[in-house]
C-alpha cells in the first residue's frame, strides 16, 4: 500500500501497479544531502551590489542597556549608510561558558526571517553546541514581545533612532535607489556581523558560519556568494529563484502583476540569490520540509544545485516553517557545522536514484548510516505547495537502497530519503537528487 500521510508509514509495501511507462525526459533538479556541482558553474556570476572590502572592516560597536537578555551582551554595531548616515544594528551576542578552545571558539551569524528579530534563544542554542553566536535585527527594530527568550514584554516592531530601512512585503521598496532598499541593507548587515565577530579575540575567524531562517535563508543564500569568508552557510526554508515559484503568494510580486521590466531585471541580477550562488564555494546545507508552504521544493532544490561548492540539502517531512523550529527541530544543522569546523562525522549521502523502465523499481547508491529509507513520489501536476507525496519503503543493502515496490505510472517527481533512528528520535536525514519526470 501507499499513503500520503508519513505518520501512517507502512512496514511492508506490495504493489499492483502496471509497468512504468517509458520516461520521456528526466531532469535532475537538486542534490539532497549530496555533495554536488553547480549547473551554473560556467556562467559569469553577477557583480556584487555591495562594497565588500568596506563591509569587511570591523564596524564600530555601541554597548547598550536596551532590551537586555540574561547571560549575553546587547549592543548596536554600525551597518552601511542610509540617507547619509551610518545605521545601527541591534544584536545579541554570547560565547559558550569556559575557556575557548585553541584558536578560539567557532561562531555563527544568525539571520532571522520576515517579521522576526534578534532572538536570545537562538544564540543560546548555538552556545549549547559549543559555538559563539550573534543574532541581530535586520528590519531596523529593537526586539519585542516574548518569543524565543526575549525579555521585558516590550512592543514588537519598535524602531530606534539610527535604524535602517524596514522590510516592505516582498521587495515592496523596489522603486527606491539600491542603497535605500531593505534587502541591500540586510545583506550588508550580515556581512558586517561577520566582520565584527572576526575582530573578537575569543573567536576563531576561520571557523565562522552563517545560518538564516525563511527570509533570512534567502538573505544568507545571497551572502554565500558575496562574502567568501564564511566557513559554511546553512539556509533554512528560504532560498533563491523566488521569481520562478508557482506559489501565488510569491509570484504576485513579479511580472506581469508587479515590477516593471527594469525592476525585474534589477531583481534577478542584483538581489535574488540565483545571481550569486555560482560564487558560493563554501560547504552549504539547505534545510527544509518536503512540503514547505512558502519556498517550494523545486526552487529550493534548484538553489542548492546552483551553488558552486559542496552543496547538501536536508529534507525533514515534518519540519514546520517558523522561528524556533528552524533551529530546534533539525539536529542535522549542528552535525553539519561540526563536520566542517570541528572534524565531526559527515552527514550520510544518497546518490541519483533510477527507476528501471521495465519494473519501476527504484535503486540508488548511498553511504552507510541509515536505519530506514523511503521513496517519496508524487503523481500530481498541481502547484508544488499543493502536491501530495506518497511513499514506498526501501530495503537497505550494502551501499544501495532499493524500493520494495514500483513507483506508479503517472509519477511526476520522486526522490529517496533516509534517516537514522536514535533514542526514539530521527536524525541524519538525507535525501537523493529530486527527479522530475516530464509527462
Amino acid at each position: 500500500m501507499t499513503t500520503t500521510n508519513p505518520a501512517l508509514r507502512p512496514d511492508v509495501s506490495r504493489s499492483a501497479y502496471l509497468p512504468l511507462r517509458k520516461i520521456a525526459a528526466l531532469v535532475v533538479v537538486s542534490a539532497f544531502c549530496l555533495v554536488g556541482h553547480s549547473a551554473f558553474g560556467a556562467e559569469a556570476a553577477a557583480p556584487a551590489a555591495w562594497d565588500v572590502p568596506d563591509l569587511s572592516k570591523p564596524p564600530a560597536l555601541h554597548e547598550t542597556t536596551e532590551r537586555p537578555a540574561k547571560g549575553m551582551r546587547s549592543f548596536f554595531y554600525e551597518g552601511t549608510d542610509y540617507k547619509g548616515k551610518p545605521t545601527w544594528v541591534f544584536a545579541y551576542y554570547a560565547a559558550p561558558e569556559g575557556k575557548p578552545p585553541e584558536g578560539g571558539w567557532p561562531a555563527v551569524v544568525c539571520a532571522h526571517g520576515g517579521g522576526g528579530t534578534a532572538y536570545p534563544n537562538w544564540v543560546r542554542t548555538w552556545n549549547s553546541h559549543g559555538y559563539a553566536a550573534i543574532a541581530m535585527d535586520l528590519e531596523g527594530h529593537l526586539p519585542g514581545g516574548k518569543d524565543h527568550g526575549i525579555e521585558g514584554g516590550s512592543p514588537v516592531g519598535a524602531a530606534h533612532e539610527n535604524a535602517g530601512p524596514a522590510r516592505i512585503d516582498w521587495f515592496g521598496d523596489r522603486a527606491l535607489p539600491d542603497h535605500e532598499q531593505w534587502f541591500y541593507h540586510a545583506v550588508a548587515d550580515v556581512i558586517r556581523a561577520n566582520s565584527l565577530l572576526r575582530s573578537f579575540p575569543e573567536i576563531n575567524p576561520q571557523k565562522i558560519g552563517l545560518t538564516g531562517i525563511s527570509w533570512g535563508g534567502t538573505i544568507v543564500s545571497t551572502v554565500a556568494g558575496v562574502d567568501a569568508r564564511f566557513a559554511f552557510v546553512i539556509p533554512v526554508y528560504g532560498c533563491g529563484f523566488i521569481h520562478e515559484s508557482d506559489n501565488p503568494g510569491l509570484a504576485q510580486w513579479f511580472p506581469p502583476k508587479n515590477m516593471t521590466p527594469e525592476q525585474f531585471r534589477d531583481y534577478t541580477t542584483k538581489w535574488d540569490p540565483s545571481a550569486y550562488l555560482p560564487n558560493a564555494k563554501m560547504p552549504m546545507l539547505w534545510v527544509s520540509g518536503v512540503a514547505d508552504p512558502v519556498f517550494q521544493l523545486n526552487i529550493f532544490a534548484k538553489s542548492a544545485k546552483a551553488a558552486a561548492g559542496p552543496s547538501s540539502l536536508c529534507l525533514r517531512p515534518f519540519l514546520a516553517h517558523g522561528h524556533g523550529n528552524g533551529w530546534e527541530d533539525a539536529p542535522e544543522i549542528y552535525t553539519f557545522a561540526d563536520s566542517v569546523v570541528k572534524g565531526g562525522p559527515a552527514l550520510p549521502k544518497v546518490g541519483l536514484p533510477e527507476a528501471a523502465p521495465d519494473t519501476g523499481i527504484v535503486r540508488v547508491k548511498s553511504t552507510a548510516g541509515f536505519t530506514e529509507a523511503w521513496v517519496y513520489f508524487t503523481t500530481s501536476n498541481a502547484l508544488w505547495k499543493d502536491r501530495k507525496w506518497n511513499f514506498i519503503q526501501c530495503n537497505l543493502a550494502d551501499g544501495e537502497l532499493v524500493s520494495r515496490q514500483r513507483i506508479p505510472p503517472g509519477t511526476t517527481a520522486y526522490f529517496v530519503y533516509g534517516f537514522r533512528a536514535q533514542g526514539g528520535a530521527r536524525s541524519n536525514h538525507a535525501a537523493s537528487d529530486l527527479v522530475i519526470l516530464k509527462p
